[in-house]
């Protein structure tokens, strides 16, 4: 069973987006919960680093008005479910699992009440949800609201009421920044009322903000930004290329490490959930992508390590040019004669016996796809490939998306796009950043 930290709830603490709304900073002169205060020391280890350079990949809106809505919480599930439904969330109605006779909220919904939004004392009220992703990890105590600014699509200017690091809280983690505030409705690009973020760009405070860089090098982030022209709400078009959920902004593939696998104490009951704590020896690679958004199956569920064939692809490329498509776990493929396998997804959550609806995983912007074999196949890894139809692939939805029982009528975030991600080649050098605070 998952480990849980006193007085403190599972989806109060690391349950996908309770934390999400992360918290403002010192210098904005909002109080601190002390709980996220431990998020914002400078320790970072062994953390991914996607690019050799500095810069913002991605940013754009997630979903709207499911952080902060008051009754979430219910411990009576009627209760609950009207007050998501209400607010256009999606819940999980009549919900059952083998594994606990009692599914817990963030199995039921994505959506979070006030109390747990507001934890680190940033008051968010049907809240909407805006991941930003960077090449290089940030420093912690440098990330506050103030430092961004979102321009919608009516040329409206927003500044965030939190920004956090969670729930990517990883030491090894830490490159994807979250987002909570007024940043559009429900309604499609194509309607004159619909709106959505279209620019976010990191402006100087007080305390500008710093990315990490090699041998713990520090590098403003003030000036970077990113675009978006489309809605997640938009009306999807038939071709899966086209879909505005969520996809991959980075990928590489290393050997397996577990250095920077923990996090702060009140940030580990998800914890371990790395490939050796999953699959022992067999670990032997990881092929880890970076995500636009919280991955889900349909926007509440939780990604199973078993998940692998349901939405993943990993595509070698031999000398000749030919392209091999590992499409099964377990099996065993030649690249230019050498031995490459898929044994399972991690930096999920726990190993468990087998998993359900009710499981529990960070739902955080990082997935590993677990490899083991020789080291001169694994060299010849290239792209994964987010097939999102046929062939029995599904689409992945942020948590925004739909759940299991949607309620006809309601707008729900869109399926992420076919995609397919080129893969950095870190096996020699793992492109990674361990900084701690001097004295």
């Amino acid at each position: 069973m998952p480990r849980t930290v006193p007085g403190l709830t599972l989806a109060g603490v690391v349950g996908g987006v309770a934390l999400l709304a992360g918290g403002a900073g010192a210098a904005d002169g909002q109080m601190q919960n002390p709980v996220y205060e431990s998020l914002r020391h400078d320790v970072i280890v062994n953390a991914d680093m996607w690019a050799k350079k500095p810069s913002m990949l991605a940013a754009g809106l997630g979903f709207v008005k499911i952080i902060g809505v008051p009754g979430a919480d219910s411990a009576t599930p009627g209760v609950a479910q009207a007050a998501v439904q209400a607010a256009g969330g999606a819940f999980n109605v009549g919900l059952t699992c083998a594994s606990t006779p009692t599914p817990p909220q963030r199995a039921l919904t994505s959506a979070v009440s006030p109390s747990q939004a507001a934890m680190t004392g940033a008051p968010v009220v049907f809240g909407a949800g805006l991941p930003v992703e960077f090449s290089w990890p940030v420093r912690p105590s440098t990330v506050d609201p103030a430092d961004f600014r979102v321009t919608l699509n009516d040329g409206s200017v927003v500044t965030p009421l939190t920004a956090a690091v969670n729930p990517n809280y990883e030491y090894n983690e830490r490159s994807t920044v979250v987002l909570f505030g007024a940043f559009g409705n429900s309604l499609p690009s194509s309607d004159p009322k619909g709106r959505f973020a279209t620019k976010v760009e990191v402006v100087n405070d007080v305390t500008p903000m710093q990315l990490i860089g090699p041998r713990g090098r520090l590098v403003s982030a003030v000036g970077m930004s990113a675009t978006k022209s489309t809605s997640p709400y938009d009306d999807q078009p038939t071709d899966p290329t086209r879909w505005t959920g969520p996809r991959l902004a980075g990928g590489k593939i290393t050997r397996m490490s577990t250095a920077g696998e923990g996090a702060p104490v009140f940030f580990q009951a998800l914890l371990p959930n790395d490939g050796v704590a999953l699959y022992g020896a067999r670990a032997r690679f990881r092929v880890r992508v970076l995500t636009t958004g919280g991955f889900s199956p349909d926007g509440i569920r939780s990604v199973y390590p078993t998940d692998y064939r349901n939405f993943f692809q990993v595509i070698a490329v031999t000398r000749t040019g030919r392209r091999i498509a590992l499409v099964e776990p377990g099996t065993t493929y030649r690249i230019d004669g050498h031995p490459l396998r898929v044994v399972g997804l991690a930096d999920l959550g726990p190993k468990q016996d087998s998993y359900d609806a009710c499981y529990a995983e960070d739902h955080d912007n990082q997935i590993d796809i677990i490899l083991d074999g020789d080291i001169r196949a694994a060299s010849r890894v290239r792209l994964v490939r987010i097939p999102a139809t046929g062939n029995g692939y599904r689409p992945l939805y942020n948590p925004g998306g739909p759940g299991q029982t949607p309620v006809a009528g309601v707008r729900y975030t869109a399926p992420g796009p076919r995609y397919v991600q080129p893969i950095v080649n870190a096996l020699s050098d793992p492109m990674t950043v361990t900084f701690r605070p001097k004295g």
